[in-house]
């Protein structure tokens, strides 16, 4: 059983009980809600995002060559550098050593100058 401790809309603190399966999701057998259950998820995404990085590689930036579970890219010699996320492409003009917390889906050659890129990843 796990009890998760969430406000309700009046700031009061109220804990929801649930029982788990063995690979932590919420067992549907017990009446667990559907507001509960967005809520665990949102809670699971959150630490998702404040994990750290468990690898990482280097980046040869490219227009086609797709990155996998990048969380954060680390410049190592300063410039631009072209990252396409989310479907949109930003250009962001970096120092030596700036860590750019972005999940970035590629890292574009046109456009970037800065070099010595590491992706770092889940």
């Amino acid at each position: 059983m796990t009890e998760l401790k969430v406000y309700d809309a009046t700031g009061v603190q109220r804990p929801i009980a649930a029982e788990t399966n063995p690979d932590g999701s919420i067992s549907p057998r017990h009446g667990f809600s559907d507001e509960a259950a967005a809520l665990v998820e949102a809670v699971r995404e959150a630490v998702e995002i404040v994990t750290p990085a468990r690898r990482h590689q280097a980046v040869t930036p490219s227009d086609d060559a797709v990155l996998e579970d990048v969380v954060s890219v680390f410049v190592g010699f300063g410039g631009a550098v072209a990252i396409e996320a989310g479907g949109g492409v930003a250009v962001y003009h970096c120092q030596s050593g700036t860590l750019l917390p972005v999940a970035a889906h590629k890292v574009l050659a046109t456009g970037t100058t800065a070099s010595e890129i590491v992706a770092l990843v889940k």
